[in-house]
């Protein structure tokens, strides 16, 4: 695994807190109000100055805030972070579905080292039927405002069966307010029911059909989470590992201050559940940025190494670096 010295780029979650609803978050289940493990957490300006350091700063090239929970315009230092990093000549990249804040706040965060990407799925008909919660009037207004302070913005676009249909008007709109690309996500966003926070059955994401009880859908979920012999097609008896820790020489920090290899293994392994914490769990040790240095919080990635020498996941091989990154 990387040392301190050849880290190049720092993934952050910088909050696990979300104003957002999006059905496949794992911030909740379909849409219903569902904790399954996660801790609310927020790093400060004083917590990213104690973890990076002037002097680690040195050799990071950037940093990229994207959180598998929370959304950067939570985070209450987020322009003084961001200021910080800038001012020791950083590279910050930023998604964010941007639905918050005055435009005061993201003209604040105009930089020519700065770029923005801007969740907006569709037009205002349609951006909010997986963006729930979020108001893409707001978004636009933001995103307007930051682009006219000289801010660089991405149009992130999620691609699904009711705003394909949008996607040529989008590029359109992103042209004219001056957006320096668009982009296409595609990171594994399905089809299915979408349920109310209560557990009523809402819309469909993709073809309609009979929604089953959201109680059954949890059931299975939770089943399938807790299961210590999940079976997916890569997890083959050689392994041909591409890990993006190592090619893109890059941590992820969490929003609790602990560091992983990457954002598929940093779902917080001793609380949540999600699978692979029963290969993952037993194998951090000391990993907390805010407790111990930060080169002594990536000792433990040896062991996730060293894991992919076993015969498969029900061996001990870690369930994300199977899922993820082998290539068989």
């Amino acid at each position: 695994m990387l040392k301190l010295q050849e880290i190049r780029g720092v993934h952050i979650e910088l909050t696990t807190k979300c104003n957002a609803r999006c059905p496949m978050c794992m911030r909740n289940y379909r849409g219903v109000d569902y904790n399954s493990g996660y801790p609310d957490a927020e790093l400060t300006l004083e917590d990213i100055q104690h973890i990076l350091t002037p002097n680690i700063l040195k050799t990071i090239d950037y940093v990229n805030f994207n959180g598998n929970l929370g959304d950067f315009s939570l985070a209450k230092d987020g322009v003084e972070i961001v200021q910080y990093l800038v001012s020791h000549d950083i590279t910050v990249g930023i998604n964010t579905n941007g639905s918050l804040r005055p435009k005061s706040w993201w003209q604040k965060l105009a930089s020519s080292k700065v770029t923005i990407g801007f969740a907006l799925d569709g037009l205002a008909d349609t951006h909010a039927v997986y963006r729930q919660d979020t108001d893409w009037h707001k978004i636009i207004e933001n995103a307007r405002a930051y682009i006219a302070a000289g801010g660089r913005a991405i149009w992130r676009f999620a691609p699904f069966d009711h705003n394909r249909h949008q996607e040529v008007e989008c590029k359109k709109l992103a042209k004219k307010m001056g957006f320096i690309n668009f982009e296409n996500i595609y990171d594994g966003r399905d089809s299915g029911p979408v349920y109310t926070r209560t557990g009523e059955f809402s819309h469909w994401l993709g073809p309609a059909g009979n929604p089953p009880p959201i109680k059954d859908m949890l059931q299975s979920h939770i089943t399938w989470y807790d299961s210590k012999t999940v079976k997916i097609s890569k997890d083959t008896a050689t392994l041909n590992l591409r890990c993006r820790h190592k090619m893109a020489k890059e941590i992820y920090l969490a929003a609790d201050g602990t560091v992983y290899p990457c954002c598929y293994l940093g779902f917080y392994p001793h609380s949540m559940n999600h699978p692979g914490n029963q290969e993952l769990a037993p194998l951090v040790a000391e990993n907390n940025a805010l407790e111990y240095p930060l080169e002594h919080c990536l000792e433990w990635f040896e062991k996730v190494e060293e894991s992919w020498n076993q015969p498969s996941i029900r061996d001990g091989r870690t369930f994300q670096c199977v899922n993820t990154c082998n290539q068989t």
